[in-house]
């Protein structure tokens, strides 16, 4: 499970990819193939999860890294442009920077 860290000095992402109904399983294993083939072995990577909504037109994604730094450098790899092209002509893409205000669980 991944775990949300509050820490200030994290870079934490959470992005909105708009998509019609019919894309959205696709956006979903976009977002997948790039936590798994990519993400999860990039330097800073701390965690990902991907959401979709139940009416098909929005998947969501939560990230955080160490440094928006590593961030950066994983988009640039060749491995994450190649994956990434799968989007061209499927979203509308709404990213947002946010700090982790609170985190609570069952506990």
């Amino acid at each position: 499970m991944p775990e949300i860290r509050p820490a200030p000095a994290y870079a934490t992402f959470i992005n909105t990819f708009r998509c019609p109904p019919e894309h959205q399983a696709e956006v979903v294993q976009i977002n997948i193939d790039i936590v798994e083939q990519v993400a999860r072995a990039s330097p800073g990577f701390i965690s990902a999860s991907v959401h979709r909504s139940t009416d098909g037109t929005r998947v969501v994604n939560y990230l955080q890294w160490e440094t928006v730094e590593h961030l950066a450098a994983m988009q640039r790899s060749p491995e994450f442009r190649a994956i990434g092209r799968r989007f061209t002509g499927l979203i509308e893409f709404e990213p947002h920077e946010v700090e982790v205000a609170h985190v609570a669980d069952a506990r």
